[in-house]
């Protein structure tokens, strides 16, 4: 039973260092949208990808469920699941360098859905600041009409 947390840990963590790596690309991709192109179909495009990417996470989280529901691990560890299972498979090279890559993928993430979600509000300032000039023309436009001017 030890053997198989073990492994069934490693195989949950590679999948989601896989599923991160894919969400990382999105949000680069979605950055690209949004600053380089200003391709809103675009970025909806990969807002749907991100989704997708999103409910495997989810779904590989219930998977944790069969190693959390095992009596190696304590459900109330201070340290979290990861720290219990470094606690618990001390000799094991590979299981820390999973772990260290899978933090480091979950925080390169959070920096740029930060980053991504900044741009977006920045864009979106920028678009409305242009309605509003466009806005501002019209009325100034069809209060010199009124006022009997021309406009050519």
């Amino acid at each position: 039973m030890r053997d198989k947390i073990l492994e069934q840990s490693k195989e949950l963590i590679t999948r989601e260092i896989k599923l991160c790596k894919k969400l990382r690309t999105m949000i680069s991709r979605e950055l690209e949208a949004i600053v380089l192109d200003g391709n809103m179909d675009e970025l909806f495009n990969i807002l749907e990808k991100k989704d997708e990417i999103l409910s495997e996470l989810q779904l590989l989280a219930d998977g944790w469920r069969d190693v959390l529901n095992s009596p190696l691990i304590n459900n109330n560890a201070p340290n979290g699941l990861r720290t219990r299972l470094l606690e618990l498979y001390p000799d094991d090279t590979e299981l820390p360098e999973l772990i260290q890559e899978s933090r480091d993928i979950a925080d390169s993430i959070m920096q740029a859905e930060d980053n991504a979600i900044s741009e977006l509000g920045k864009y979106r300032d920028g678009l409305r600041s242009q309605m509003a000039s466009r806005v501002h023309g019209r009325n100034a436009a069809a209060s010199y009409a009124r006022m009997g001017g021309s406009m050519i």
